[in-house]
């Protein structure tokens, strides 16, 4: 289950449950976009199990959904949009902030999680961009995945307008994630 802190009263409300709640790439995987006079819609290609639920989750999200399958590549960007409770709108509120990105490597549990964060290294935006257990991955393996991570900054920055936040997420970068961790701490070289 997912909570939100309410601002005024600091309570918390439930936003979605786990078990019932769907993943916009769950439903783009059962839908396809049709042209017509008009532009491009949404059409639910599923008449299975649940097909309801899918029905109500293509109307809310129409937009989101046509995003997300006109441009397949920016999967990951609508998938963090929607686990981190951010739209396009509020990442603009961002922009002027000094933000970098935040790496945490805990040795013993060989986990690596990356996520955008201010100054004081407070974690913003919600959800990590990256977490992976690193003896899991062959060092290509994780070369991929920080391309990856880096690619996904990237499209996040663009979208606020954050030129520092932008600067940040170069490809040069993938050289000191390889040599400062995977290198360093990979159990298996």
């Amino acid at each position: 289950m997912e909570f939100k802190q309410e601002l005024e009263t600091g309570s918390f409300k439930m936003i979605g449950n786990a078990e019932t709640s769907l993943k916009i790439k769950e439903v783009a995987e059962k839908c396809r976009l049709v042209r017509s006079e008009s532009g491009v819609r949404v059409e639910l290609a599923y008449t299975g199990p649940s097909a309801s639920k899918y029905l109500q989750y293509i109307e809310k999200h129409k937009e989101e959904l046509t995003k997300f399958l006109l441009h397949p590549d920016e999967a990951d960007l609508y998938e963090w949009l929607e686990i981190s409770h951010q739209t396009e709108a509020s990442l603009k509120k961002h922009e002027k902030e000094k933000l970098i990105l935040y790496v945490n490597f805990d040795p013993t549990s060989r986990i690596m999680l990356t996520g955008i964060a201010d100054d004081n290294v407070t974690l913003k935006l919600g959800a990590p961009l990256m977490k992976v257990n690193i003896d899991e991955l062959d060092r290509n393996q994780f070369k991929l995945r920080i391309y990856d991570m880096l690619l996904l900054a990237d499209e996040i920055a663009v979208l606020m307008g954050n030129s520092g936040l932008r600067k940040m997420t170069a490809i040069q970068v993938v050289k000191s994630y390889l040599t400062e961790i995977y290198d360093k701490y990979h159990e298996n070289v």
